[in-house]
């Protein structure tokens, strides 16, 4: 079971249930016990009632007097019996008819109450005692059915049992009601979590309960050293390319100096190696300068982002004259954080710049199909090249300088975001056309017509 509140609610469950057995257990008996005592203290009365009865003639013959017998003695089996015994002078109860009662042996002054079966095999409480009375020895035994009063306790025992059920369903429901409201804290962090996820909130808020506010407090921290580490690593990648950039300016020129009179096939293997570097170099610095300052922790919004990022692709290529054109579908902000945002349109919109002519159109779409359709009036991919991009890791014509560099990163992160990206032909522009999917279409092979 994970379920905390399943748990809880169990454990206080199983709590009630061992709490309340135990009370009815103490109950029952307790009940029982008082009413026995009020039981033998009747009994005891009775018993004097008769004794105070007794009258002796002369002869020894022993009487009682009927106006101190209750009319409970007289009727058969009634339940109610008793007996008395004179010097072997035996006056029993007319409810006892033909059957007798133990008596049990009891000292003068001395009192005895035990339980034993009587007429019809009932369950009697029987009270005896010996007395002395105008120096003769009288024994008296007074019997009352325990039938009544096990009933009755039976009666009470199941009615402390049905209000006992009917609390712990009522603390049941109480507690549930307290373990929601107490971990509604909880309940927002996971919220906190998918806002954070979805690029709404960049820390949890830390006003939980103490004790959850260590784990959040240690996931804030866990997400602020991220994101420290993700601007170092960019500022890193920014830095080193800087760094390489000026070594292979240098080493350009002197292989163009000393290399290329010398040594021609030489001089062309070095260029195109230093052409691969600084392909590299200039992919980091534009990916660097694309991402900007962007820490990842909200949604990419299309209003505000993609109008710096329109503008940072222009300077980029500030020698060609684009016309840039947006088709925004009723969509503000797109299901990416604003770093995966940046990188994604950034290298996409880069590539469509770099090879069009004069024109680049971004649809964008929250409908059911593409999310993002990218087209430029280019020349295009043929066929053969298209097949290449849609393969994994594949780039179309390394030997072309940039080319495909970005849609290789792109094609990395849309599958690292759980979607898939196709390439075709635009049927409007006639160049290259992208579309980018957030759950990728069934039988879709990367390629679309």
């Amino acid at each position: 079971m994970t379920s905390l509140r399943a748990r809880l609610g169990l454990s206080l469950m199983l709590s009630l249930v061992a709490t309340i057995g135990l009370l009815l257990l103490i109950a029952g008996v307790s009940v029982h016990r008082v009413m026995e005592n009020q039981m033998a203290t009747r009994l005891a009365h009775d018993g004097d009632t008769l004794l105070g009865g007794l009258t002796f003639h002369a002869g020894g013959h022993v009487a009682l007097d009927a106006r101190r017998i209750q009319g409970i003695y007289l009727q058969p089996f009634s339940g109610h019996y008793f007996l008395i015994d004179v010097d072997g002078q035996l006056i029993r109860s007319r409810s006892l008819w033909d059957e007798s009662l133990s008596l049990p042996e009891v000292a003068v002054g001395e009192v005895s109450i035990r339980h034993v079966s009587g007429p019809e095999r009932q369950p009697l409480l029987l009270w005896s005692s010996s007395f002395r009375k105008q120096g003769r020895l009288v024994k008296v035994a007074v019997a009352e059915d325990l039938y009544g009063l096990q009933a009755g306790v039976r009666r009470l025992w199941w009615q402390l049992l049905g209000w006992s059920l009917l609390m712990v369903a009522v603390v049941l429901l109480i507690q549930r009601f307290i373990i929601a409201r107490s971990l509604r804290p909880v309940a927002d962090a996971v919220d906190d979590v998918v806002r954070l996820e979805q690029g709404e909130a960049s820390a949890l808020r830390e006003d939980v309960p103490q004790e959850v506010l260590p784990l959040v407090q240690e996931i804030n921290r866990l997400l602020h050293r991220q994101q420290q580490r993700l601007l170092r690593s960019r500022e890193a990648m920014g830095n080193m390319a800087h760094a390489i950039k000026t070594p292979l300016t240098l080493l350009q020129q002197l292989a163009a100096e000393k290399v290329r009179a010398g040594d021609k096939t030489t001089y062309e293997q070095l260029a195109h190696y230093i052409r691969k570097i600084n392909e590299l170099v200039d992919t980091s610095l534009r990916r660097a300068r694309i991402a900007g300052d962007s820490l990842g922790s909200s949604r990419f919004d299309l209003r505000q982002d993609l109008p710096v990022l329109v503008d940072t692709i222009r300077r980029l290529h500030r020698d060609k004259g684009i016309d840039f054109e947006q088709q925004l579908q009723r969509v503000d902000t797109l299901p990416l954080e604003q770093q995966d945002g940046m990188e994604l349109l950034g290298n996409l919109l880069d590539n469509a710049w770099k090879w069009a002519d004069s024109r680049v159109r971004l649809s964008v779409d929250g409908d059911a199909g593409p999310l993002l359709v990218i087209e430029d009036d280019g020349p295009g991919v043929d066929e053969e090249g298209l097949q290449q991009l849609a393969r994994r890791g594949v780039r179309h014509d390394e030997n072309t300088h940039g080319h495909g560099i970005g849609l290789s990163i792109v094609k990395s992160l849309v599958e690292a975001l759980g979607g898939c990206i196709e390439f075709g032909r635009s049927p409007g522009l006639g160049g290259l056309r992208v579309k980018v999917y957030c759950r990728c279409p069934e039988a879709s092979n990367g390629v679309s017509q």
